[in-house]
């Protein structure tokens, strides 16, 4: 039976001694506005830290990690964010549209809702916040004819990417791969093969494909992905938010989006060259008072200040 979206939190740089004086906080949002805390069992294991490892060095206390989980919401193709406070920081974790569905429901329906979106709790973003992209979602698909596994690795941070996977093979030269994308509307684009490399100790070979589909598309639907290792087909189901042009990842105001890129630390000179990737959207660089520095972003009439210490490292914003 499945116990809901699960969330893993690795390597808890704080160490054990962080949960003698602290808790983690946890909060899943959905586009529609609705909010979900974790599930009676998620509630118990978040702050119940165990070890990553058994191992221990002089000197060096194992990692801890913890876990949670939500309910599931749903069955629409709709992204999440989960939140998650530790301490004074905040993270901002992405989830792709069609994972926050149980997947023993059937697909869920096609919508025209276009590319995922933030959402407004994340309007505001301070040093403390921290936005937290999604990277890849893994399928294993099967063996293939010689019994070697065969693993799926999608990625979409623009234009899709296809990673197979093939273990216990050293050659890369055989077995020969391809790589399919099946739309639901019957469209179909064949993989590019850019990249072939042999690593894990000569125990895994992974191939990359691009997948590129420049079409503007506001549907949010399901396709297939169609992997072939030496004529052995194997096909995984996923959502567009894996493969659709600029799906892959949530568009959020112009505000939101130069704060997510700030870090402590960094000074005036380097956060007005991020400000440079908005100069043709209408940003301005404005001083104000002290050290502060106000940016005005003219298409979602947004302004954010920027504060910085004497010598011209920046501290805080908002």
């Amino acid at each position: 039976m499945s116990r809901g979206l699960c969330l893993d939190i690795l390597n808890i740089a704080q160490g054990f001694a962080f949960f003698k004086t602290n808790a983690i906080t946890a909060r899943l949002y959905r586009a529609n506005g609705e909010f979900a805390k974790p599930t009676a069992l998620g509630k118990q294991t978040l702050n119940d830290p165990v070890s990553v490892s058994t191992a221990s060095w002089p000197g060096m206390e194992p990692s801890p990690q913890v876990l949670t989980y939500f309910p599931w919401g749903s069955n629409v193709l709709e992204e999440a964010w989960i939140e998650v406070t530790m301490g004074p920081e905040r993270y901002w974790v992405e989830v792709p549209y069609g994972f926050d569905r149980n997947p023993a429901e059937p697909l869920a329906p096609s919508n025209t809702n276009g590319p995922p979106e933030f959402i407004p709790a994340m309007k505001s973003l301070t040093q403390h916040d921290h936005v937290v992209r999604w990277d890849n979602v893994h399928y294993d698909l099967g063996r293939a004819r010689d019994g070697g596994d065969v693993l799926l690795v999608q990625s979409n941070p623009f234009d899709a990417v296809s990673y197979v996977g093939l273990y216990n093979y050293s050659s890369v030269y055989s077995p020969h791969t391809d790589v399919r994308l099946l739309d639901a509307d019957g469209t179909v684009i064949t993989g590019q093969c850019v990249k072939i490399e042999i690593g894990n100790g000569y125990a895994r070979r992974t191939d990359a494909f691009n997948i590129n589909d420049r079409g503007v598309n506001n549907s949010r639907c399901w396709g297939q992905i169609e992997v072939s290792v030496d004529g052995k087909t194997f096909r995984a189901v996923i959502p567009s938010s894996l493969y659709q042009y600029i799906h892959g990842h949530a568009s959020n105001p112009l505000a939101t989006d130069f704060l997510s890129k700030l870090r402590a630390g960094m000074t005036l000179e380097e956060a007005d060259m991020v400000s440079r990737n908005y100069i043709d959207n209408g940003i301005r660089n404005y001083p104000a008072p002290g050290h502060q520095y106000q940016y005005v972003f003219k298409p979602d009439t947004n302004e954010v200040t920027l504060e910085f210490d004497e010598s011209d490292r920046l501290v805080s914003w908002k």
